[in-house]
């Protein structure tokens, strides 16, 4: 007996493929029209934030310490904002960490882009608070240091400003910070400035020795201070310094010793004393409490 068998009707396999191959390739047509229409969008915008040196509005903020014209160009240079800069590939944010870097008097830089051919750049400079000297010498190395710590070349109009010797043979470079008994001196360079403490015009402050700052004041008393934690920039550290400069203050202020004294305020806490010893370092003259 012969069987007759009887295919099933279905798209043969060459069919499946072909039919595979052909959706590949479209797809790969859509993605490669869309990419090319992105790019070709990308381009046009980005060409039309290139300008020229007459288009380009760039606003800079007065500079207090820097002068003007040495601050523009050297924006301006850093970021490429010339002639046929396009501002929508300037990479703006390496730049200002870079520009910072490199020049120290600056504290911080904001920059603001608006479209198409305006930046708005505003430059924030270190402010300086105290000079920063070797252990022995004069103070006149240009040297000095801002409320951050951070130390900065600066000559003009600081011969007033506190002189922080450093201990330490190696002098802080401008673009580092303070540390140790140095950044301590600072924070009580800054909390001495404080209204409430005019009498303590800070003249000096040495920081060679370990355990507490020896200072000298406008009136020519000097003072060996330490505090909790001073070697720490914390609110502890800092409540407990205004407290101990809170006390010298209020005992200086009584005059207790007509000549210039050397106060010792290196306890602290509820039950401190502030002890004072009478010309050229002699024995204790009095005891003073809260």
């Amino acid at each position: 007996m012969i069987k007759h068998v009887t295919r099933k009707n279905g798209p043969r396999p060459e069919r499946i493929i072909a039919l595979a191959v052909f959706s590949a390739l479209f797809v790969a047509a859509i993605v490669t029209g869309l990419m090319y229409a992105y790019r070709a969008l990308a381009d046009i915008w980005r060409e039309q934030c290139r300008v020229t040196d007459m288009e380009l509005d760039v606003v800079i903020s007065p500079a207090k310490i820097i002068p003007q014209d040495v601050l523009k160009d050297a924006i301006i240079l850093n970021f490429g904002l010339t002639n046929g800069a396009n501002l929508a590939t300037i990479p703006f944010a390496e730049l200002r960490a870079n520009l910072l870097e490199r020049i120290p008097n600056l504290r911080n830089i904001r920059i603001e882009r608006r479209m198409p051919n305006r930046v708005t750049i505003d430059v924030e400079e270190r402010e300086p608070i105290a000079r920063i000297a070797p252990r022995k010498g004069a103070a006149a190395s240009g040297r000095v240091a801002d409320v951050d710590g951070v130390v900065f070349w600066y000559n003009a109009n600081t011969s007033l400003l506190p002189i922080v010797r450093e201990s330490a043979d190696t002098p802080t470079v401008p673009g580092k910070k303070l540390t140790g008994n140095v950044a301590a001196a600072l924070r009580l360079v800054k909390a001495a400035a404080q209204p409430e403490l005019s009498n303590l015009r800070v003249l000096e402050v040495e920081t060679h020795h370990t355990d507490y700052l020896l200072v000298t004041f406008g009136n020519y008393d000097s003072a060996k201070i330490a505090w909790a934690n001073m070697n720490e920039d914390t609110r502890q550290s800092r409540e407990s310094l205004h407290t101990q400069l809170t006390r010298l203050s209020q005992v200086i202020a009584t005059r207790l010793t007509p000549q210039a004294t050397l106060w010792l305020a290196t306890d602290w806490g509820p039950h401190s004393r502030i002890t004072a010893s009478g010309p050229n370092n002699r024995a204790p003259a009095s005891r003073v409490g809260n």
